[in-house]
């Protein structure tokens, strides 16, 4: 048998993106005099949801990285694949199908290719868990905040979190109307478009509808005639929220989301051929070069199709009381994910694997918060 790297090794991006933006933004004028901080005042600090309350990060003992929405907007990270450029401990790995990315932290992460098991590092989105890597690798909605923490989180997070967990926090609709759209064009003929739209509909109730779409060529060539580039991207995805706050202690969020993946994922590099080299040719098969893994060739003799449907709804109801808060999650998610692959790697048409998932989630989630009360 021939050793192979994963595709995803040293991999090609779609680096280089010119995006256009268009921003509208409504709102109540500011004062012209802006009061100048004490010397001893923090100036800034940065907020973390690690501990299931809002503390901020110095006073947090995890081991928690924090990457903000604007570093994310400013890096052009599309999906939570492109997040291991700025978390350093994050490592994420498509393996034979774009449903079976791997995501490990410290070099810690399984229940890959293994549907029927949950991944040790758990994804959550506005608090709601995602239970299967074909439910997490959708592009990124209007990120508030990515908060990546290191080692077992199950006690907090209530899921099997032996590995870490990626919470990632999205903006809730405003009541000051807002808008934006991002239009990017870069190699391998990526076509981005994104864009959110948000206001309020009274002082009590305000709304947000976001979307995207994000197409771009395969970067790896076939070698084999009526066989496509490969590794390419074909995603879209939608976004709709609502929030209602009757009183300054009672808000009810709501939530719903749904995304499509239609790609060729993945290929492999060869980098040793083994004993079974010899026979593959004689059969008429073509061997690729092992002198350049990295030339981003496929022998593949079909296009190994990926097919993804990820949707749900959830509500999220906080009430603050005087000296506790309240909080409820309740969501229900579908995710339906059809593949065929050729797993023999070869021009040959020897091992083909097809198959389908359709998994329901519901999640529910009752959290008593203490509020510490000071005192003159």
């Amino acid at each position: 048998m021939s050793k192979r790297l994963p595709s995803n090794f040293k991999r090609k991006h779609a680096a280089t993106l010119i995006a256009l933006s268009l921003g509208l933004t409504s709102q109540a004028a500011f004062s012209q005099e802006t009061p100048q901080p004490e010397e001893d005042e923090l100036v800034e600090q940065i907020l973390i949801t690690a501990s299931k309350r809002s503390t901020g990060l110095q006073e947090t003992p995890i081991a928690v990285s924090v990457t903000s929405g604007e570093a994310i907007e400013q890096t052009q990270v599309l999906d939570i694949q492109d997040m291991q450029a700025l978390v350093p401990t994050l490592r994420v790995t498509p393996l034979q199908r774009s449903t079976n990315t791997n995501f490990s932290i410290r070099g810690f992460g399984n229940g890959t290719n293994n549907t029927g098991i949950e991944p040790s590092v758990g994804v959550f989105i506005d608090g709601v868990y995602r239970s299967r890597a074909a439910a997490q690798i959708g592009d990124l909605p209007r990120v508030q905040q990515v908060e990546v923490l290191s080692g077992p989180q199950s006690t907090l997070f209530g899921k099997n979190a032996s590995a870490g967990v990626i919470s990632i926090r999205t903006d809730a609709p405003s009541f000051t109307q807002e808008g934006k759209v991002t239009l990017g064009v870069g190699n391998y003929n990526q076509r981005l478009l994104r864009g959110y739209y948000t206001n309020g509909i009274t002082d009590e109730l305000a709304f947000s509808i976001s979307g995207g779409i994000n197409k771009r060529d395969g970067y790896t060539d076939s070698v084999v005639d009526g066989v496509d580039e490969l590794n390419n991207r074909d995603r879209w995805n939608v976004r709709g929220q609502a929030l209602y706050e009757p009183t300054s202690d009672v808000k009810l969020r709501f939530i719903a989301d749904y995304s499509e993946i239609d790609e060729r994922c993945c290929t492999v590099a060869d980098f040793i051929n083994g004993p079974t080299t010899g026979v593959v040719r004689a059969l008429g098969g073509t061997v690729l070069d092992t002198d350049d893994p990295f030339a981003y060739e496929s022998a593949l003799n079909f296009n190994p199709n990926n097919q993804v449907e990820d949707g749900g709804v959830s509500l999220q109801l906080d009430v603050d009381f005087e000296t506790f808060s309240f909080t409820s999650i309740s969501a229900y998610r579908n995710n339906k994910s059809n593949y065929f692959a050729d797993v023999d790697y070869t021009s040959l048409d020897i091992l083909s694997e097809e198959g389908h998932t359709d998994i329901d989630t519901f999640t529910q989630e009752f959290r008593l918060t203490s509020i510490e009360v000071t005192t003159n």
